[in-house]
Formats: structure tokens, sequence, C-alpha cells
């Protein structure tokens, strides 16, 4: 009986990256995108209604930060076995360690470490198999 794919769901506010995040992220059967959000509510809702796996997730938004959907999804009990992937072109070490003690389980540098986001998805597709 063949695994359920690994499902994901994009937060960031400018739409070419989402897509370019949807190209390197989506592998049919594999790993599916569920849907993009662009604000802290839209996201908020999106994920307590969508129940994803996994959440990649930018600290700047539209309205509303990623730090606020970290405490959000790591508040709600229903909520607790999604992945947070944080990416994001701020990379400070205090940065990073602050959104990992909020709850965050990963936090990639979007322009460096896309590669290093994609092998961390595989992985955690691979533990659906």
């Amino acid at each position: 009986m063949p695994s359920k794919p690994l499902r994901v769901y994009i937060v960031d506010d400018s739409p070419p990256v989402a897509e370019v995040l949807i190209e390197l992220i989506a592998v049919p059967g594999r790993i599916e995108v569920l849907g993009v959000g662009e604000t802290e509510a839209a996201a908020t809702l999106a994920i307590r209604s969508l129940k994803p796996d996994v959440v990649v997730l930018d600290l700047q938004l539209r309205e509303g930060s990623g730090t606020n959907v970290i405490k959000a999804v790591r508040a709600d009990r229903d909520l607790a076995a999604v992945r947070l992937i944080i990416t994001s072109n701020h990379t400070s070490p205090q940065l990073r360690a602050g959104c990992l003690q909020l709850g965050a389980d990963h936090y990639f540098d979007k322009v460096k470490e896309l590669g290093a986001l994609t092998a961390c998805l595989a992985r955690l597709a691979d533990e659906r198999q």
C-alpha cells in the first residue's frame, strides 16, 4: 500500500519566492503543496483547517509575523505534530536560536540553504514510507 504524500503549506508574502519554493518542494505522489498564505491571520487559519505535516514559514509577512505563527501553532494541541521550518533572509544566530526556542523545528537561509531545505523535506517524506 503506497504511503500518503508529505503535506506542506507555504507561508511567504512574496509570490515569486512562493513559486520557487513550490517548484523546489513539490514531488508528485511524495510531497504535496497544499497552498500558500501571505499573512499571519490567513496562515494560522489555513494551518488549523488543513493540518499540514509541515509548514515552510517566512518570518516577514504582508501582515503580522512568522514568529506569531510559530506561537499560534505551538499553542494549539491539535497542531502538535506539525513541523515548522523557517526560511528567512535574516540569518543571525540570535534570530535562529529565538525561532527554535519558540518551537520551530528547523531554520534555513532562504538564499544559501535551499538545498538543505529540500533535503530536510525529503527526509521527512522518507519517514512516511
